[in-house]
């Protein structure tokens, strides 16, 4: 939201500086994120007239003006085409500075022989929002000589509200929280309705009362729509937004400055003479005032006359009711919608407008009547019209402000303050809320506020948590065990860094097309999960693998020069099992391009298939998952012969392979890829219990070599696990050390560690022993070689 500082002097008058003021809204819990022309932009500047123009005598497109500033007539030379005698302009006088990244100090010039005292300005050129080409063009009644700082120069916050601070989404919201810290009483001045008999009337019902609490309108006759002045269209771009006409130009002002809506409708547009408020009973389109023509669904609470809905409550009007240049007779409105209901709606359109953010949030239903009299009164004066008598008011029941009890023990309990009872409700005085003893009644436009501990948070804005004293905490032991899945993840992460992974995120949400790519390369398609009213559609799906993102990011690590990758990602999956949506912790390992850096002392080598089940062994090692088998996988995502799957006591845990070329090329990636997907639920539940440390071994142990002969192509895990069946007692460890494979010849190379932990192992023992061992492995391969 940007607010102009004028805005909120309108409302409370300090002398604060912009810094100052932003200083106080964050510590009152209301971030800025910036401060727009916190400084005067020039100095110097003020209002002058256009006496005469006369075309330079050596130049084209240039001018010679005659300046008058309320004291002395300058010759000025100019280029802007619409520089005219009569006209009031922002005259920076000699000495004047325009500050900029190069401040700028107006000196007397002479350009093409004729001398120049002074310059014009442009909106731009004094660092002001406007879209009119040339010089600014000021208003006639702006006295000669005022200095333009006082007219143009307005400081611009950029704040970020939090949901809950709905009442802060408007100049009063802002001031209301400014008078209570710094203790100044806010000025409030409604502007009195003044009404004439009109011969016109509109009636209105209102059908769904739960869903509309208050809904309240009246006619301005004789109106001139016209551009608004001066002072409006200023006040308008500062705060972001562009001025329309005078009509639509105060609803939006009253808007910024009570966060109260309201919507215009063109009285000859709606048929019948007639408002009713109810909800669709079917889908339709409609024609927004945008221009975009959205679909309404059934359910939505709608503004309709007698025969058609003229808006979308609370959200947007229709084109087919809308003020134009032609209008004569208006309807204002001004209701209150219920948040949830207004939310919805919005969402399932998909049109968020300023109206819609502030229903979302809550409209104090009891002002609603005042700022439409406000509002209706601005814009007689702003077009000549006339307010008309007998205004429309449907409201049900009246609303009485909110009464919650508030202990000043309990208070100072929670917060750790020792503050009295007076002091306290200084505080709720501050903040425009009545007291009865410990009964506090709470204003309607605080929607945010409904418990105790909501007004002691209050209390503890107010009066400041960097006065909250810290005392020293107290040593206690929580009752609730950590998540096991949380000390997973923590776990999975802190592993994989330490192998020299990098980390990625991608997001759980990918588009149709992606999806479409991976079901070309799965045997079970069609089994992803659709979001509900997206945005976007490149995010209206819920991710079925980890592996679409993250090749994703490939291809934008590529467009960057940057090749090689050695990555992770935990995560979550979704797809549907047998009808239901189910979902799965995962964690995913992603290998391209080179291995190592550049070296003057070695060449870089490509990562490969062993170099990803090496990384995959060193997480299952250090998880205690050691007793894991790899066996051939058959998945199309993969290259075919170049992958495998993980197995762990009978249950699969994941695949890990080369991704087929095929999908890379969807991607438009032209390098390897190496990729490895683990369920980290089963990898939780199979987790060994910590092992017991053991002592250091005393002796020495002795090795074997044996060079073992295979049919080509034989899985090695099959002699892994002959080995793993005999296990002699002596036998600490062993490993594969070297492959000899070719069309006619496979060998395999392994080396044998045995250790006696009680003495020095004796020759003989590891003869017997290693020779039993390849005795009893032969003769459970014997098909194999």
């Amino acid at each position: 939201m940007k607010l102009p500082l004028s805005f909120i002097k309108s409302f409370i008058q300090t002398d604060l500086t912009p810094e100052k003021i932003a200083e106080t809204l964050v510590m009152l819990g209301i971030e800025v994120d910036a401060i727009y022309s916190p400084k005067p932009p020039f100095s110097g500047v003020v209002v002058a007239e256009v006496k005469s123009v006369e075309r330079h005598p050596n130049a084209e497109k240039l001018q010679v003006a005659q300046v008058f500033d309320g004291k002395e007539t300058v010759q000025v030379v100019c280029g802007a085409t619409n520089c005219r005698a009569g006209l009031r302009v922002a005259f920076a006088k000699l000495g004047a500075v325009i500050e900029g990244e190069k401040p700028l100090k107006i000196e007397k010039a002479t350009l093409r022989g004729v001398e120049s005292n002074g310059m014009l300005c442009a909106a731009e050129e004094l660092g002001l929002v406007d879209d009119q080409p040339g010089i600014m063009e000021l208003p006639l009644d702006i006295p000669l000589g005022t200095d333009c700082l006082e007219v143009l120069w307005d400081p611009v916050f950029e704040i970020s509200l939090t949901p809950n601070l709905g009442h802060c989404m408007s100049a009063i919201g802002i001031a209301r929280e400014l008078s209570a810290a710094l203790q100044i009483p806010l000025k409030l001045k409604h502007k009195k309705c003044q009404e004439v008999k009109g011969s016109l009337t509109v009636t209105a019902t209102v059908e769904d009362e739960p869903l509309c609490p208050r809904y309240t309108a009246r006619i301005i006759q004789q109106i001139k729509v016209a551009p608004s002045p001066f002072w409006l269209q200023h006040k308008l771009r500062s705060a972001g937004l562009n001025p329309i006409n005078n009509v639509v130009d105060a609803t939006n002002y009253i808007l910024l400055q009570y966060g109260q809506p309201l919507h215009a409708f063109d009285v000859e547009k709606i048929e019948g003479k007639s408002i009713h408020v109810g909800i669709s009973k079917e889908v339709f389109p409609f024609e927004a005032l945008s221009g975009a023509t959205v679909e309404v669904p059934a359910g939505t609470l709608l503004i309709s006359d007698a025969k058609k809905p003229i808006a979308i409550a609370g959200i947007m009007g229709g084109a087919n009711s809308a003020v134009s240049n032609n209008t004569h007779t208006i309807l204002l409105e001004a209701a209150s919608f219920e948040p949830i209901a207004i939310r919805i709606s919005s969402k399932k359109i998909g049109l968020r407008t300023d109206s819609s953010l502030r229903f979302e949030k809550g409209v104090d239903p009891s002002t609603v009547r005042q700022l439409l009299d406000e509002a209706a009164q601005l814009i007689a004066e702003l077009t000549g019209g006339a307010v008309s008598s007998d205004p429309i008011d449907c409201k049900k029941n009246e609303f009485l402000p909110k009464k919650i009890v508030c202990r000043s023990a309990r208070v100072n309990k929670v917060l750790g303050t020792k503050l009295s009872e007076n002091e306290i409700h200084d505080i709720f005085h501050r903040l425009g809320f009545k007291i009865n003893g410990d009964t506090i009644e709470v204003p309607l436009y605080r929607s945010d506020i409904s418990e105790e501990i909501d007004l002691i948070e209050e209390v503890a804005r107010i009066y400041g948590y960097n006065n909250i004293e810290r005392p020293l905490p107290l040593s206690t032991t929580p009752q609730i065990p950590h998540d096991p899945a949380h000390l997973m993840e923590v776990e999975l992460r802190r592993r994989l860094i330490g192998l020299g992974l990098q980390e990625f995120l991608t997001c759980d949400l990918i588009s149709p097309k992606l999806v479409d790519t991976l079901d070309e390369f799965s045997t079970e398609k069609n089994k992803f999960l659709k979001t509900l009213h997206s945005k976007t559609e490149d995010y209206s799906i819920l991710r079925p693998s980890l592996l679409p993102g993250l090749l994703q990011t490939v291809r934008s690590n590529l467009d960057q020069k940057n090749p090689n990758l050695a990555v992770f990602e935990l995560g979550r999956i979704h797809f549907l099992d047998k009808g239901k949506p189910v979902e799965f912790p995962m964690v995913a390992i992603l290998l391209t391009g080179k291995e190592n850096p550049r070296h003057w002392d070695r060449k870089p080598v490509d990562f490969d298939f062993f170099d990803l089940k090496g990384f995959v062994e060193n997480l299952l090692a250090g998880l205690r998952l050691t007793q894991h088998t790899f066996s051939p996988g058959k998945h199309l995502t993969f290259h075919p012969g170049r992958q495998g799957d993980l197995t762990i006591q009978e249950i699969r845990i994941g695949s890990l392979g080369e991704v087929n070329p095929e999908l890379l090329a969807k991607f438009d990636i032209k390098q390897k890829v190496y990729y490895a997907e683990l369920n980290a639920h089963h990898l939780l539940s199979l987790q060994a219990p910590q092992p017991k440390m053991k002592p250091l071994a005393q002796f020495p142990g002795s090795e074997r070599d044996w060079t073992l002969p295979l049919k080509p192509k034989t899985n090695i895990s099959l002699i892994f696990d002959a080995i793993k069946s005999v296990q002699p007692p002596l036998l600490e460890q062993f490993q594969l050390i070297d492959l000899y494979n070719s069309e006619q010849i496979f060998n395999v190379t392994l080396r044998f560690l045995y250790r006696d932990r009680n003495k020095t192992v004796s020759f003989e023992e590891v003869e017997s022993a290693h020779a039993k061992l390849v005795e009893e492995v032969l003769a459970k391969t014997l098909e194999h070689r």
